[in-house]
């Protein structure tokens, strides 16, 4: 949402400037922005005259790996009644967060886990492995769930694409946030990447201008995925003109000629 809060606008001012869009949706017992039929009809149509893709991002709220029954099931439900919801949109992903943690969305400093007790990340991969092997099936035989690295390390969501229920969204500033070592764990996971999140950085302050971090950083990243040929999408994961303005200019400088060599 970079212009404003109503979904269908923000989308009609990106579809100018962007070729993909990702959808945030959120939900809460009182309040949420999934589309109905008819708005996800006109996104469509705006996709289609647009030539522009989509991501759907599923709601942070979902925990289909909490230790509560009844919430991992309604976590799975509401999944489920978006999938059918989106069905006709023909979004290209949908991408989603398993907390392990109660959900937060900045790993704060004492909750970005790189190493684990056995036991307790055992037990979180064995409900997360049977809630999206429901959601597998609930999905059309070309989509596919990315699973989002959050405040853990994404080594913790390697069981759920090994088992083929999913593929990755490496969300960069994540690692950042973690302390972790981004060019390897890009290099590391790149085979089962289709969605990669970049943002700004600064302190525990995310999703800001790229030009708050390094410039030559971000574009030995940027550089490497094009030497790779990298196929999937790089997803801005910014929301506010200016910060959108600003990190496409470093970008499109990292893919410039010149830049190039």
């Amino acid at each position: 949402m970079v212009f404003g809060e109503d979904l269908l606008e923000n989308v009609r001012l990106l579809a100018d400037i962007v070729d993909h869009i990702e959808i945030v949706l959120f939900y809460t017992p009182t309040l949420h922005n999934i589309p109905g039929l008819q708005e996800a009809r006109i996104l469509k149509k705006i996709g289609a005259q647009e030539n522009v893709t989509f991501t759907v991002h599923l709601p942070d709220s979902l925990e289909i790996a909490s230790q509560d029954r009844r919430r991992r099931e309604e976590s799975v439900q509401l999944a489920r009644e978006i999938f059918l919801k989106m069905a006709e949109f023909d979004p290209r992903h949908y991408i989603l967060h398993i907390p392990f943690s109660p959900p937060t969305l900045v790993p704060i400093p004492g909750l970005y886990f790189t190493t684990g007790y056995k036991q307790e990340w055992g037990e979180w991969t064995k409900r997360a492995l049977e809630s999206l092997q429901k959601l597998d099936g609930a999905l059309g035989k070309n989509k596919k769930i990315l699973v989002e690295n959050i405040n853990y390390s994404p080594s913790f969501l390697e069981p759920f694409w090994e088992n083929g229920f999913c593929e990755l969204c490496l969300d960069l500033g994540h690692l950042i946030l973690g302390q972790e070592k981004v060019m390897d764990l890009i290099k590391q996971y790149l085979d089962v990447t289709q969605e990669i999140h970049l943002h700004g950085v600064k302190g525990y302050r995310e999703h800001l201008s790229l030009s708050v971090l390094p410039t030559d950083l971000v574009h030995k990243w940027l550089k490497y995925l094009l030497t790779t040929s990298f196929k999937g999408v790089i997803n801005l994961e910014v929301f506010s003109p200016r910060d959108l303005e600003e990190s496409m200019d470093i970008v499109l400088e990292t893919f410039s000629p010149a830049a190039r060599g």
